[in-house]
């Protein structure tokens, strides 16, 4: 079934090439939520009628920036889903320097960076892949220097190729993803399809698949592989219809022990699983399944359908994404435990217009909580993001899903106030952590507060402050643990 709906999806893509409206590609330093929000919210306070993020009259465009971010810390580890930047002690500092070019057939975005962590006492836990996020994997005083968001696209009207070492944001909330988020740092990832959507007449298409090898603690080759495609029908409201599928696979010691695959794994088979039948039974006799069972596979899998409504004249959009971690039998077999491994995320974005201010809220709900039919057909004590041999879905120690973790929920209310050049956010976050598998789960609470200034087109300061605290942390009976963040960003740019 999904082979077939890529190739006509393929087909429409060929079929509307000459028919594309846009350029340019976006620069995956929107994968960063906040950042993109902030960037919508930006454009919506000084052009109501266009949110686009370039002007498809250029013929080509470079942007180079210098960007520098200092946080203090008292408390816990924090910071989520800004990928290399994270607070794990007292004190975090990153300097880059940001490249990016486009024409109509090449995107080149470099950044280069250096990250000093600065850590006056240890934050041990003891259930460290279990727990949110791995907070023993950064060390007092740790230096790391690299490259993040950096990424080589080659394409024909948006259909072509690249190469980098970038982390995404798979979804349709600007706070939580179930697929994929930019919780992790940056990885090493080789993708193919259409790097923006191809559009004919009414309907837009858009297919991209992706490869990240890696390694795994126990230093076993690892592929995240993942599906994201969607079409989106143009009109009041804008309906877009997606799907993303996602797998874990391995070149693990004992595989032709337990299936009957022989050799090597590698990318190439970790790529082709994203096209495999839905079903378990539909795959009983491949050589990765595990024989004298209907279909089984030893890969952790994840697929997520989801709708979005955008109602352009009332600055709305309404999404909604559904989930499951467990592989089907059959047809049958969905029907009948549709539930069992149920998650969903829901929410809402909208922009005011009030006189010469502008006003944004937003809502959001995950929940990726064990549901009550689960313990009939799991051996497992947790849902979402499982298996020790997939370091139970993080990279160097950091959630690549949804940064809450396994069996949780996560609610979010925010509020901005614009005005031309500057912004407030506030924001409430509720998180609860192993609400199913733990006595004591952990209860989060945050207040968050971020002021945005842009002096022109070429300087940009924003100062945030944040309050959070957590109950039964670790969970433990009663332990509170609270954190107290200050966090100052600046960053120059020259167009």
């Amino acid at each position: 079934m999904p082979s077939s709906i890529i190739r006509l999806s393929l087909v429409g893509y060929l079929l509307s090439a000459s028919t594309i409206s846009q350029t340019f590609i976006p620069p995956n330093s929107h994968t960063i939520p906040i950042n993109a929000l902030k960037y919508e919210f930006n454009r919506f306070i000084n052009d109501r009628n266009n949110l686009s993020s370039f002007s498809n009259k250029k013929k080509s465009s470079f942007k180079l920036s210098i960007n520098s971010y200092l946080a203090f810390n008292s408390g816990h580890p924090n910071i989520d889903n800004h990928s290399e930047f994270y607070l794990s002690g007292t004190s975090s500092k990153i300097l880059s320097a940001r490249f990016e070019y486009i024409n109509p057939w090449l995107f080149i975005e470099v950044e280069p960076y250096n990250l000093f962590q600065k850590q006056n006492k240890s934050f041990s836990i003891n259930d460290t892949w279990h727990n949110n996020n791995n907070y023993n994997s950064f060390k007092s005083g740790e230096m790391k220097s690299g490259f993040k968001q950096s990424q080589l696209i080659i394409h024909y009207k948006g259909l072509g190729f690249g190469y980098g070492n970038i982390n995404h944001w798979w979804g349709r909330g600007f706070h939580s993803a179930i697929a994929l988020t930019s919780n992790a740092a940056s990885q090493e990832t080789y993708s193919v399809g259409t790097f923006k959507d191809i559009r004919f007449k009414k309907l837009s298409l858009g297919l991209k698949i992706i490869v990240i090898p890696y390694k795994n603690s126990a230093e076993e080759s690892l592929y995240f592989s993942g599906l994201n495609t969607h079409i989106t029908y143009y009109s009041d409201p804008k309906i877009t219809l997606g799907l993303y599928r996602t797998y874990l696979s391995g070149n693990f010691r004992n595989l032709s022990e337990n299936t009957n695959f022989k050799g090597t794994w590698t990318i190439v088979d970790a790529a082709k699983l994203v096209i495999e039948p839905l079903f378990g039974q539909s795959k009983k006799g491949l050589s990765y399944t595990v024989p004298g069972t209907p279909g089984f596979d030893p890969w952790n899998e994840l697929l997520i359908g989801y709708i979005n409504f955008n109602f352009p004249d009332d600055y709305l959009n309404l999404y909604f994404e559904i989930s499951s971690d467990d592989n089907r039998a059959n047809l049958t077999d969905l029907k009948a435990h549709w539930d069992h491994t149920l998650g969903y995320l829901i929410g809402f974005k909208k922009y005011f217009q009030l006189t010469n201010k502008s006003l944004f809220i937003g809502v959001e709900y995950l929940s990726l909580i064990k549901s009550n039919t689960e313990k009939f057909w799991r051996q497992y004590d947790y849902a979402y993001y499982t298996g020790s041999q997939f370091d139970y879905f993080t990279y160097e120690g950091r959630r690549m899903g949804a940064h809450s973790g396994s069996s949780s929920d996560d609610l979010i209310f925010m509020l901005g106030l614009g005005l031309p050049n500057k912004m407030i956010l506030f924001s409430y976050n509720k998180e609860r952590h192993g609400i199913k598998n733990k006595i004591y789960p952990e209860q989060k609470k945050e207040f968050n507060i971020t002021y945005n200034y842009q002096f022109n087109n070429y300087h940009n300061i924003f100062l945030t402050y944040e309050f959070e605290e957590i109950i039964n942390y670790d969970y433990d009976k009663n332990k509170i643990s609270e954190s107290k963040l200050l966090w100052i960003g600046y960053s120059i740019t020259i167009r």
